[in-house]
């Protein structure tokens, strides 16, 4: 028994003396850092259980109950400072809603931060390796990749885009009667990423559709929820693999992807040269999963890769959409205003890239919906270095701030894009008219990023913009009114991978 007892004392003694001597030596390099860049430390949340952070994980968890973790970070923001450090059920980590941290951190000091560390396990079983999960060379190559198919020529395709438009305004209630778009929106971006991912659309829109869409919906977001649970329950992350719902949720997806991994292996010697594959809808397009198959041979692989691609191309343009038309259903005036530009668009008039990008109140609707409704609303980095972000530290966050390496942070957009300092006193409001001529140049000075900036940024941006502008048209030309039949008045949050509205958007229209 002596014996026991003193291995246990070595090994706490161990154990103690590890802690001392990280603590000791990660001060020691902030005491450099301070003397060489003028560095000062960090304010920090008030934790009531300091050890973990649990009261704090709890509070945050109960934000997340109202639909409300992005207001409730923002009020926290507001408390102790636009950078601040924290726990809730994690070691120390940072929070900044500063635009210079945001612009350090995702450009000009980009190898210092990364990813992997902290997406790279995390996502598995469900997520394994990809550009969403990885960092190096690993993601510069799946990065490149992805590119291709949103070059210049592929956004600009909308005859393609608008054959599932058509589908979709087809699925619309015509009597003016209540029903939830974002389900049908969901679909619609269901059907187009396919096609562009698999060369081959899963038609969910047209009425004798083999696939069970709702079905697939249901177990790809649920194996989103699984993910994202992951991602924020720190130690505990482990619980979410005893959840055999999520089992379940993530099998059917994987299967469903596997089906269309084995058919391009199966058909790699035809894509050999081809870098335009025709896909299943005859539309001679760039195909993700037809390219990546010239790349590697492992079925295990080209799944991880696609489904890092699948998950954002479903989401980000649907959810956008129905923001879009949350806010003008809540704003009549907006409405109108949008049905202005477009009835002064000639009848005979083909609707091209060109002609979207005129449209100036079209834009401004889009620009100030995704300022207040970001896709994704917090985006997180480990600091893969020490490294020294140019404000966050000392009083009212003005100074420099040691970052040692192995430190979480993260940015905080939607602070950001509502903050009155750089919006006004009344930023928390829909006002798409702020984006008129002689605005300030907020994307110039990172205060605009709800796409994020720099090499990681969302290679769809484009593709989105364009689909919003063009799917906000035919809105508008197809229908005279647009009513809120929804009878909370206020947002509330959804969060998986993406912020959503928890209530769905739900509308009435009036055919034109």
């Amino acid at each position: 028994m002596a014996h026991y007892l003193e291995l246990f004392a070595s090994l706490a003694a161990l154990y103690v003396s590890n802690i001392l001597f990280k603590i000791i030596y990660e001060r020691l390099r902030f005491v450099k850092a301070a003397h060489k860049h003028g560095c000062k430390s960090v304010n920090r949340y008030p934790n009531v259980e300091p050890f973990f952070g649990l009261d704090l994980f709890v509070a945050i968890r109960m934000a997340d109950f109202r639909g409300q973790r992005s207001q409730f970070y923002a009020r926290l923001h507001e408390r102790y400072g636009k950078t601040f450090g924290m726990k809730a059920l994690s070691g120390i980590q940072l929070q900044t809603a500063q635009p210079e941290n945001i612009q350090s951190i995702a450009a000009t000091q980009f190898n210092d931060f990364g990813v992997g560390p902290i997406r790279g396990n995390v996502g598995a079983p469900f997520l394994d390796r990809g550009v969403f999960t990885e960092d190096g060379e690993f993601w510069k190559h799946s990065r490149a990749l992805i590119r291709p198919t949103f070059n210049r020529t592929e956004i600009a395709d909308l005859d393609s885009f608008e054959r599932h438009v058509a589908r979709f305004f087809d699925l619309i209630p015509k009597d003016f009667s209540t029903f939830d778009l974002q389900p049908l929106a969901k679909r619609l971006f269901l059907d187009t990423s396919t096609e562009f991912l698999f060369g081959e659309s899963l038609q969910s829109l047209l009425p004798q559709t083999p696939f069970d869409t709702t079905e697939f919906m249901k177990a790809f977001d649920y194996s989103l929820l699984g993910l994202a649970l992951r991602l924020i329950a720190g130690p505990l992350k482990f619980l979410v693999l005893l959840d055999p719902a999520w089992k379940k949720a993530y099998t059917k997806v994987h299967a469903f992807v596997d089906r269309h991994v084995t058919n391009a292996l199966d058909n790699r010697q035809n894509f050999k040269g081809n870098h335009k594959h025709q896909s299943g809808e005859g539309t001679g397009k760039y195909v993700l999963l037809h390219q990546m198959a010239l790349e590697t041979q492992y079925p295990y692989e080209l799944r991880a890769q696609i489904l890092n691609v699948f998950f954002p191309a479903r989401d980000t343009a649907a959810i956008a959409f129905g923001n879009t038309l949350f806010e003008l259903a809540r704003h009549p005036s907006s409405w109108q205003n949008l049905r202005t530009e477009v009835l002064s668009i000639p009848v005979d008039q083909k609707i091209t890239f060109e002609l979207l990008k005129s449209l100036k109140t079209t834009k401004a609707i889009i620009n100030e919906t995704l300022r207040l409704h970001l896709p994704a609303s917090r985006i997180t980095r480990v600091a893969l270095r020490d490294s020294v972000l140019p404000v966050g530290g000392g009083p009212g966050s003005r100074s420099p701030l040691f970052v040692p390496k192995g430190s979480v942070i993260e940015m905080d957009l939607y602070s950001v894009q509502r903050d009155p300092e750089i919006w006004g006193s009344d930023a928390n409001e829909f006002k798409p008219e702020r984006w008129g001529d002689g605005r300030p140049l907020w994307e110039a000075n990172w205060q605009y990023e709800p796409f994020l900036g720099g090499l990681r940024m969302c290679p769809a941006q484009n593709q989105v913009l364009t689909q919003l502008s063009y799917l906000l048209v035919r809105m508008a030309q197809n229908f005279q009114v647009l009513e809120n039949r929804d009878p909370v008045w206020e947002y509330i949050e959804d969060i998986k991978m993406t912020v959503e509205s928890r209530n769905g958007i739900q509308i009435g229209l009036v055919p034109a």
